[in-house]
This record gives C-alpha cells, structure tokens and sequence, in this order.
C-alpha cells in the first residue's frame, strides 16, 4: 500500500494554467490559487481536461480565429455572409468532432478510474467558454450579431482584459459549450456519476471557490 488517497477531480485546464486561456482575459498570471491550494490540501488528485481551444483555433494565440474574426465582423449584414456562415459552419463541425474525438479518451480514463476503486468527485469547468462552459456558455455563431447589439466594435482585434471583464460576461448565455456538452452527454450515456460545476472567474475567486468547493462537500 502507499499513500494514494483515490480521489480525483477533472479540472479546466486554464484554471491550472491562465496562460491557456483567449488573450485578453486571463485574470491570474498563473494558476487559480485560491481554487487549487485547497484541492491539494484535500488530498485529492488533479486531473486536467484538454484545452481545445488551443488545439482546434491555432494555438495559445488563437491564431485561427483572428485570423478570420475580422473578415467574418466587416461582412455581417453583407451579400457575402451567407456564404461566411456556411464556411463557419464547417468549421465548427470539423470543431465538434475534435471535442468528441477528445471525450472519448477522458471518459475511457473515467471508466478506468471507476473500475480500479476510485472515486471520482466532479468536473470544474471554466463557466464562461463556448468550449468549456456548463451553464453558461457563449454562442459562437450568434456572437457576431450580439456584437451589434452590445455596440462591440474592434475590442476582440487587440483584447485586453480591461475591456474583456465586461464583454465576455455579457456576451454569456445559459447553456453548456460544445466540450463540455460531448462530455456530459457521454457521462450519461456510460452510466458514471460525475457531478459537473462551472467556476466563474469573474467572480470574486475565495468567494468562488467556496461556492464551488462546498457543491463538493470539500474544506476551504
């Protein structure tokens, strides 16, 4: 025997490592602290989910999406948009198939967990991601008109997190991102009981994580 304690907790990956999250709004240099140094402290292990933002829109930097975010903003509304969104469309069905293709490793590693006698307490996800979201997500294909409507002109070109902290919870819906809507359908469908909570960061983060640790029945 040695001193493992079989206890785990799926974590974002960006709240391991800001450094991961869409430029402009990374609201700590590092980790989440006040979220990670009570896990630890509760003896429980970390286990980080993939960013897939990162793997499926170029990169840290996103370079896919600012790449093309300023030919999709200047057409909306123009001859030229439909034929824009057919092209978004794909992409974000090419997108959706990354995200399945990704759940399938995380809940054959659940399965495996759960069939060696230990315990999984939850799932915290980033709650304020197209990707990541669970209950509050951002609708990517609606987010060109939400711009106008919310009168967003350039901010997303050179985003920093002045400007950020305000957009993106605005720009937040009910609903669950495309990542976090494959893995708990398939959580489901493989009969695991994993409870799924989204941790907000724009909260204020102590307050936060006791919000989010006390759904797990874990110490601050």
């Amino acid at each position: 025997m040695d001193k493992r304690g079989k206890k785990i907790i799926y974590l974002s990956q960006c709240l391991l490592n800001q450094n991961l999250r869409f430029p402009g709004i990374a609201v700590e240099s590092g980790a989440i602290a006040e979220l990670l140094i009570p896990i630890i402290k509760n003896g429980i292990g970390i286990e980080p989910l993939p960013c897939l933002e990162r793997l499926g829109w170029g990169g840290v930097k996103r370079k896919t999406f600012f790449k093309y975010f300023p030919m999709i903003s200047k057409n909306t509304g123009s001859p030229k948009f439909p034929i824009i969104k057919l092209f978004l469309r794909l992409w974000l069905k090419k997108f959706k198939n990354l995200c399945k293709k990704e759940t399938k490793k995380i809940i054959l590693q659940m399965q495996d967990y759960n069939n060696s006698g230990y315990t999984i307490l939850g799932i915290i996800t980033t709650n304020d991601s197209p990707t990541c979201g669970y209950t509050k997500t951002i609708n990517f294909l609606g987010i060109i008109s939400k711009f106008k409507e919310l009168g967003i002109k350039d901010e997303f070109e050179n985003p920093t997190l002045e400007k950020m902290k305000n957009i993106i919870p605005s720009l937040c819906e009910n609903g669950s991102g495309y990542f976090m809507s494959e893995i708990t359908k398939l959580i489901k469908r493989s009969e695991l009981e994993v409870d799924v909570i989204g941790f907000n960061v724009w909260n204020n983060l102590s307050e936060e994580t006791q919000r989010v640790l006390g759904k797990l029945n874990l110490s601050t």
